[in-house]
C-alpha cells in the first residue's frame, strides 16, 4: 500500500521532470550602445538588457561575469527595471549599464555576459494549492558587435586627448620678487579616455626664469575610470625685474559629439617681477654700445606685404592701369569658379555615381572571374563616395537603403568568402539601385558668387593693387592671422616679423626668435629686422657657433655678409660664375681669331666675376647650410633622435640648442631627418621646426 506522502513526493518529482524547459528558454540578453557613429577613444554608454519572461522570472543571483576586452570599461551599475511591467505582460527587460572606450578603429567584437538566475522551470498541482518549481541557472547573452571609426588626421599638438575637457592656468601669486620661487600649475580635466591621453602639451617660458627640478605630474580620479584631472607644475625662480606673461596654455581634443578637432585654452597670466633685495641674478647681457639701443626695445609692426617690385616705366604704367581691371576681373572670376568646383560638396559624389554606371556596364561584358572581383571592388568604393559614408570599409548597416545594403552583403560574400558566388541578377539590381538613386545635383557655376569662393581672388585683387599704388594696407595683427599668413606665403618677410612680435608681446621668446630670424635672413638690409633679431635671439639664449645658427651682424664680416639674403648670394654666385665663363669663352676665342681688345675685355670680365664668385661664396660661408632650399631652424631646444620614435629625451645621444640651423633630406609622417652643419643627423618632430624657404618641408 503506497502511502499519500510518498505519493505526493512521487507526482511532484515527476512534475519537475516534465515541466524543466531548455536551459535559458526564455530569457535572453543584448548589448545596446549608441545609435551613431562611434570614435576611437570615445566614451560611450553601454547597456546590457536582460529580456526575461516576468511570470517565471524569480531573481538575479551572484555578480554579473564578463570579460571587457577589446573594449575598455567601468564597472556595471546595479540592475534595474527599464520600466516596470504593465498588468499582465508576460515580458520584461532587466538592463545594467556602464560606461566604454574601444582604443582601436575597427570591426570590435566583444564575448558575450553571463548571469546567475533563479527561474521556475515547473508547477506541481497539489490537491489544496500550486507548488512552484524553481531552479538556479546560469544564462549567456549574444556577443557584442561594434564598428568603430578612425579618428581623422590629427593636427600639429594633438596628444591623443578625445571627449570634453577644460584647461585652467594659475600661479600662486601674480607679483613676486626676483629670486621667490613660484609654482605655475596647469590643469587637464574633463570626460574621455584618460587611459590613452600622452600628457601635457609642452609650455613656453622665459629664459628670464629658471625653472627648479623636473614638472611635477599630479593625477586626481574622479567619479568613474573616465572622469579625472592630470596636473603639472613647475617651479620658477625669477631673474629679473620687469613685468612678463607667461603664455596660455592650449590644448588640441577631439570632440566626438561634434566630430572635429577643437583647441580648448587657458588664458595668458600677467606677472609682475619686483626687484629682489640683491637687485637681478642675471648679469646683464653684454652688447656693444652702437647695439645697447638697438637690443633695449623692439621694433615696431610693419605694414603691407614683403615684397617689392621696381616701378614701372610711364607707358607701361598707363598701359597697365587700363588693361588691369579688365585682367583682374577675369582672372578674379576663374579663381572663383575653380575654387567653387573644387569645394562644390557633390563633385566626389557625381564623379563615383559615372563610375558606377560604367563599372556596371564593364561588369556584365566580363565573365572572368579576377576582372569582376576587381570591378566589384571598384564599385564598392564608388557606392560609399556616392552615399557620402566616410568609411573606407563600411559594413553593410552603414547604407540607408535596404536594396543597397542586401547588394553590399552579396558582394562581400563573393569577394571574401571560400567560394564566393556573385548572383545571376546582381548586375541589373545594382544597376536598377543606381537608376532609382539618381545622379546628384550638378554644378552650379553660380556657386562662385558665394562670399568664400570670391575672398581669395578678392585678396589677390588687393594685392595687385597694392603693388600698384605703392600704398601699403593694414593687416591683422593677431598672432593666429599672421601665422595663417606665414603658412600662405612663407617668404612674406613682413608677416614673419610681425609674427615675431606677436609672439615677443606673449613671452614665447624661443619662437619668436625663429621666426625673427628667418625675416631678417628674407632681408638682412633691413635694420628693422636686424633689430628684432638681435633683440629676441638675446631674450631666447641663441648662442651658438657661426655656422651653426643664424649670424649676428655685430661685426664688420657679419654686416658684409648681411649685404644680401643667402638666396641672393647664391644668384650672384651663379651669375658671377656665368660671366666668368663668358669672360673665359671670348678671351679664347680671341686667341683662334685674334682680336686683341675682345681678349682683353674677356679676362677683365673674368677677373672681375671671379672676384665676385669669391666674395659670394665667402658670403655663403658665413651663412652656412641656411642657403639651402631645405634650411630649417629648430626654434626649441630638444633631442635629435635615432629614428622617427618618441623615445625618452634623455636617450638621445644629440641634444639640439634652440636656434640650431640644419636641413631636411628625409619626412617621414609627422618626423623630419635633420642633417646639421657638421655632418650629424637624426629625427625631430615637424612642428619643432621653423623651414626658411619654404613651408613644405
Amino acid at each position: 500500500m503506497v502511502r499519500p506522502r510518498h505519493a505526493a513526493a512521487a507526482l511532484m518529482a515527476l512534475a519537475a521532470l516534465w515541466a524543466v524547459p531548455a536551459l535559458g528558454q526564455g530569457v535572453t540578453g543584448a548589448f545596446e550602445a549608441p545609435d551613431k557613429p562611434l570614435w576611437a577613444g570615445e566614451v560611450f554608454d553601454l547597456t546590457l538588457a536582460w529580456t526575461v519572461d516576468w511570470s517565471t522570472f524569480g531573481n538575479l543571483e551572484g555578480e554579473l561575469e564578463w570579460a571587457s576586452e577589446p573594449l575598455v570599461a567601468e564597472p556595471w551599475g546595479e540592475p534595474a527595471l527599464r520600466s516596470p511591467p504593465a498588468p499582465g505582460a508576460s515580458r520584461a527587460v532587466i538592463e545594467f549599464k556602464t560606461r566604454a572606450m574601444a582604443l582601436q578603429p575597427g570591426e570590435i567584437r566583444v564575448a558575450p555576459a553571463s548571469q546567475v538566475m533563479r527561474l521556475q522551470t515547473g508547477v506541481v498541482d497539489m490537491e489544496e494549492y500550486q507548488r512552484a518549481i524553481t531552479e538556479t541557472r546560469t544564462i549567456q547573452g549574444a556577443p557584442g558587435e561594434f564598428v568603430i571609426r578612425p579618428l581623422p588626421a590629427a593636427p600639429e599638438g594633438f596628444t591623443g586627448a578625445v571627449g570634453q575637457f577644460t584647461v585652467t592656468s594659475e600661479v600662486e601669486a601674480k607679483e613676486i620678487r626676483v629670486g621667490e620661487s613660484l609654482s605655475w600649475r596647469v590643469t587637464l580635466s574633463g570626460t574621455g579616455n584618460w587611459p590613452a591621453i600622452r600628457g601635457l602639451t609642452p609650455r613656453q617660458v622665459s629664459r628670464d626664469f629658471e625653472v627648479v627640478g623636473a614638472p611635477e605630474l599630479e593625477e586626481a580620479e574622479g567619479a568613474g575610470l573616465f572622469e579625472r584631472s592630470l596636473s603639472e607644475t613647475v617651479t620658477l625662480i625669477p631673474q629679473r625685474a620687469g613685468r612678463y606673461v607667461l603664455s596660455d596654455f592650449e590644448m588640441v581634443v577631439f570632440d566626438p559629439q561634434a566630430g572635429r578637432y577643437e583647441r580648448v585654452q587657458a588664458e595668458a597670466i600677467t606677472l609682475d617681477v619686483l626687484p629682489g633685495p640683491n637687485g637681478d641674478l642675471l648679469p646683464p647681457e653684454e652688447a656693444s654700445p652702437n647695439e645697447a639701443e638697438d637690443e633695449a626695445r623692439l621694433p615696431p609692426m610693419l605694414k603691407g606685404r614683403g615684397s617689392a617690385l621696381a616701378p614701372p616705366a610711364g607707358g607701361l604704367w598707363i598701359g597697365a592701369l587700363l588693361a588691369l581691371p579688365l585682367m583682374l576681373a577675369a582672372l578674379w572670376g576663374l579663381l572663383a569658379l575653380w575654387r567653387a568646383h573644387q569645394t562644390d560638396p557633390d563633385r566626389i559624389p557625381r564623379a563615383a555615381h559615372r563610375r558606377l554606371a560604367a563599372t556596371l556596364s564593364r561588369l556584365t561584358l566580363s565573365p572572368e572571374t579576377p576582372e569582376r572581383r576587381r570591378l566589384v571592388r571598384a564599385w564598392q568604393a564608388d557606392a560609399a563616395l556616392r552615399w557620402r559614408l566616410g568609411l573606407a570599409a563600411p559594413a553593410p548597416d552603414a547604407f540607408p537603403a535596404p536594396e543597397w545594403r542586401a547588394l553590399w552583403a552579396q558582394a562581400d560574400q563573393f569577394l571574401y568568402a571560400r567560394a564566393g558566388v556573385l548572383p545571376d541578377h546582381w548586375t541589373q539590381r545594382a544597376r536598377a539601385a543606381l537608376d532609382a538613386l539618381g545622379p546628384p545635383p550638378p554644378f552650379k557655376p553660380a556657386t562662385a558668387l558665394r562670399r568664400g569662393n570670391l575672398l581669395p581672388a578678392a585678396a589677390m585683387a588687393g594685392l595687385a593693387l597694392v603693388v600698384m599704388s605703392g600704398q601699403a594696407q593694414a593687416q591683422d595683427m593677431s598672432a593666429q592671422a599672421l601665422r595663417e599668413r606665414v603658412a600662405e606665403a612663407p617668404l612674406d618677410w613682413r608677416a614673419r616679423h610681425n609674427l615675431s612680435i606677436a609672439l615677443a608681446a606673449q613671452d614665447r621668446w624661443e619662437e619668436a626668435a625663429g621666426h625673427a630670424a628667418i625675416a631678417w635672413l628674407h632681408n638682412p638690409a633691413d635694420p628693422r629686422t636686424r633689430q628684432l633679431w638681435m633683440t629676441t635671439g638675446a631674450k631666447a639664449g641663441y648662442s651658438l657657433e657661426p655656422g651653426a645658427s643664424v649670424p649676428r651682424p655685430r661685426d664688420w664680416r657679419g654686416r658684409a655678409i648681411a649685404l644680401a639674403s643667402p638666396a641672393a648670394w647664391r644668384w650672384l654666385l651663379i651669375g658671377f660664375a656665368w660671366a666668368a665663363a663668358a669672360g673665359l669663352a671670348a678671351a679664347l676665342y680671341a686667341r683662334y681669331r685674334p682680336r686683341r681688345h675682345l681678349a682683353r675685355a674677356g679676362l677683365a670680365v673674368a677677373a672681375l666675376a671671379m672676384a665676385g664668385a669669391v666674395i659670394s661664396a665667402t658670403a655663403l660661408s658665413g651663412y652656412g647650410v641656411l642657403a639651402s632650399d631645405k634650411a630649417v631652424l629648430v626654434w626649441g631646444a630638444g633631442p635629435l633622435r635615432p629614428l622617427p620614435v618618441d623615445t625618452p629625451a634623455e636617450e638621445a645621444e644629440i641634444q639640439l640648442a634652440g636656434g640650431t640651423a640644419g636641413r631636411v633630406d628625409k619626412a617621414y609622417l609627422g618626423w623630419r631627418r635633420v642633417r646639421l652643419a657638421d655632418g650629424r643627423s637624426g629625427w625631430t618632430r615637424a612642428e619643432r621646426l621653423l623651414p626658411v624657404w619654404d613651408s613644405a618641408n
